[in-house]
């Protein structure tokens, strides 16, 4: 593919149908690594949903500056200074409560809960904002700095297979220089991503959770076969692995999201219902269930084709950015 074009989408959509399994270890990790910051800085995830709906709008103002100023600064370095001077519009309950799939009520509870806890604030005429405290701009920066690191990775891995030359830290460094562009489409994609695990499934905790299995059983199969999507395609290899799919503690789960064991417990418990998790009764281990008669709905071909769509469109967007800036 010569680097110089402009990358079309379907390139994108075709490199991520194509190479799906091997690019979804990575995906996860990104995923993991996002969200349960997001559960341990907000307590929960619907909150934690909210106030990433709340901060994509603050970098879209942001990016707006850019439409009076090409050169306006959107980097990370000055990020500090732009979401000081940029006038953020008032949001009424029930676009928050459209934009995230959370019912109404649930969304009033949440933003009274995050106005208490001072993650948004009320201006004027009871406008609410996202600001994040000055005095946590230290480790706001280093949060952000180890997100990045994730995304970078995972975009690394996609421009790596359309054989792009893109180092990690040029991705890195590019994301950083014009941070409120790519955090904006970042977050939104998030936004999509989360909202549709919240009508399927009702239950943001069991998202999270279910990505820790994913990870672990992903991660064993990619050390041990190089084709993943020839893997699940073949019966017999499925059957084979049932023995000796890799398995999980409630506790380890508990250590890396932040979730309370007994909630864990209760959760795999519910996936172990759902057909989609086994639970070991002498070890009290959980491992996916990779039998196709009792196929993890969360691999469903229609859920997948969305998450195809969904994180293609993305990397499309991120993508062609680095290409026109980078190469």
């Amino acid at each position: 593919m010569d680097r110089t074009k402009d990358l079309e989408n379907k390139i994108i959509q075709k490199n991520f149908t194509e190479n799906f399994l091997s690019l979804m270890p990575t995906f996860y990790e990104m995923e993991s690594s996002f969200l349960s910051g997001v559960y341990k800085r907000y307590g929960d995830l619907e909150g934690g949903n909210i106030v990433i709906f709340f901060a994509r709008d603050c970098h879209l103002e942001i990016m707006r500056k850019r439409e009076k100023d090409l050169s306006f600064d959107l980097s990370l370095d000055n990020f500090w200074e732009n979401h000081r001077n940029i006038f953020q519009s008032k949001k009424k309950i029930i676009l928050v409560s459209q934009q995230t799939g959370l019912p109404k009520e649930t969304t009033r509870r949440k933003i009274i809960s995050l106005i208490k806890k001072k993650h948004l604030k009320k201006g004027e005429k009871n406008k609410l904002f996202w600001e994040p405290d000055t005095d946590l701009k230290e480790s706001y920066v280093k949060i952000i700095d180890e997100e990045i690191s994730s995304l970078s990775k995972f975009i690394f891995e996609q421009t790596r297979l359309l054989s792009l030359g893109l180092s990690i830290s040029k991705i890195e460094r590019e994301i950083k220089n014009n941070y409120s562009f790519y955090w904006y489409h970042f977050l939104n994609v998030q936004l999509e991503y989360i909202k549709f695990w919240q009508d399927k499934l009702k239950d943001l905790e069991m998202l999270l959770i279910g990505v820790q299995v994913l990870i672990l059983t992903l991660n064993s199969l990619r050390r041990n076969y190089s084709d993943l999507t020839q893997f699940f395609n073949n019966q017999k290899n499925i059957k084979n692995l049932s023995q000796t799919n890799p398995d999980i503690s409630a506790t380890s789960i508990s250590d890396i999201t932040g979730i309370p064991r007994a909630t864990c417990i209760r959760k795999l418990d519910k996936f172990v219902r759902m057909k989609v998790l086994q639970k070991n009764s002498k070890t009290k281990r959980y491992s996916l269930i990779l039998d196709q008669t009792t196929f993890n709905p969360m691999l469903q071909p229609e859920w997948m084709k969305h998450k195809i769509s969904i994180l293609s469109d993305f990397s499309f967007i991120v993508i062609k950015g680095l290409v026109k800036k980078v190469l």
